[in-house]
């Protein structure tokens, strides 16, 4: 395959065509490898090993001549942009004199040229260059703002929170609490974090995956973390120098990756089932049902599933379920079993009958007593409320379960 040109680049993304057969000479490689997935397969092409990571690479002409650019999956395409040039010393260049370089001939041709001020000037114009400009800096530059915060330096984190949240605006809503390495912690650090990142998608804070690992990092403090932490400074300052993106989401990945094998609690899934399972209503229906999802949630089973809703029928009152399973609107015969949803609403229905019922029994009772001058303690009928006995006004004693 020809080395492809892509004109000029800029800082929009382009979609690159990759090589499917190694056909560069070992010194344009040097370390890069060329990784044969097989014929048309998408991961097929140029790679270099980096201190953590494989990257993908492709050798293009572009911006009037040839150069290596770092390229990323994006919408199932590989794609590149300006800040993809790669300026690493493990890959290597294309000179000129090189009898496969395309401009060869060229070359040659000038080579019998006298040797006047036009024609030097001419020749040292066609020479490859790697560039450094502004909007490629080399590595690291432009970097320190952002690397000053996790280190610790006391250059006020304020003004390192402030450089971060006015890169477009200042980010909005509630930031997560300070992360201290605690694993019965780290589920809800994560939920108050991404419930934030959603609300400054647009930011550029939470656009670049560079800055939002710097900002999440942030949030971490503790001697339970604080080593960790610096690991992962230094990871990323290894990736800067290997030259990938700052847009690259593989660094944002595999920091998650990281973080989740640091503090996630393993076993969390197989202990929120056991106390799904053990999970009895209480007084509060609103508070049992929160809790049932949310064990729910965190185990990983369905709410649908039968044995999610054998579970919710033995966790309610039996009263309760005796009750929604005597309504009219109950089929246990039906096709289509009732969902999750649906338990849920008819047991609301339920208890908000019970009340009703509950609250019209003890006033009958107390105008009973009122007309005929007795004392609550003087009379041995418990009464009727709802869908079981009452025996002391208003306590949900008869929803007790088994």
């Amino acid at each position: 395959m020809a080395t492809q040109s892509y004109g000029q680049l800029s800082n929009e993304f382009i979609q690159i065509f990759r090589r499917q057969q190694d056909d560069l000479p070992a010194h344009v490689k040097a370390d890069v490898y060329f990784d044969d997935q097989g014929p048309g397969h998408p991961d097929t092409g140029y790679y270099l090993d980096t201190t953590h990571r494989k990257r993908p690479l492709e050798f293009i002409e572009a911006n009037d001549t040839y150069l290596w650019v770092k390229i990323i999956r994006r919408e199932n395409l590989w794609q590149t942009n300006q800040r993809g040039i790669y300026n690493g010393s493990q890959a290597g260049w294309w000179i000129i004199s090189d009898p496969q370089h395309p401009n060869h001939i060229l070359y040659r041709q000038e080579a019998n040229v006298p040797l006047t001020i036009a024609a030097v000037t001419t020749a040292l114009q066609q020479l490859p260059t790697r560039p450094n400009t502004p909007d490629h800096p080399t590595t690291m530059e432009g970097q320190q703002e952002d690397i000053n915060v996790a280190t610790g330096q006391d250059q006020a984190e304020a003004q390192r929170i402030n450089i971060i949240n006015h890169s477009n605006g200042a980010l909005k809503g509630n930031p997560p609490f300070i992360f201290d390495g605690d694993r019965n912690k780290t589920h809800k650090f994560l939920m108050t974090w991404k419930l934030w990142e959603q609300v400054n998608k647009s930011n550029d804070t939470m656009k670049k995956p560079f800055s939002r690992i710097i900002t999440i990092l942030s949030y971490m403090d503790g001697t339970r973390v604080d080593a960790w932490k610096e690991e992962q400074l230094q990871i990323l300052l290894d990736e800067m120098k290997d030259g990938t993106l700052e847009t690259d989401e593989t660094l944002w990945d595999d920091f998650m990756e990281r973080f989740s094998n640091a503090f996630t609690n393993q076993n969390h899934q197989s202990e929120a089932y056991q106390e799904l399972c053990k999970l009895k209503q209480g007084e509060s229906l609103d508070d049992f049902f929160a809790k049932f999802k949310q064990l729910a949630y965190e185990a990983g089973v369905p709410l649908d599933d039968k044995g999610t809703i054998e579970t919710l029928k033995h966790a309610m009152k039996q009263g309760l379920t005796s009750a929604i399973i005597n309504s009219p609107t109950f089929d246990p015969t039906a096709d289509t079993p009732w969902t999750f949803k649906e338990w849920e609403e008819q047991a609301r229905k339920s208890h908000l009958k019970w009340k009703a019922a509950a609250k019209f029994t003890q006033k009958t009772r107390q105008g009973l007593y009122q007309a005929f001058k007795l004392s609550p303690r003087q009379t041995n009928n418990p009464g009727r409320g709802g869908y079981g006995r009452n025996n002391n006004q208003g306590r949900h004693n008869y929803w007790k379960n088994d």
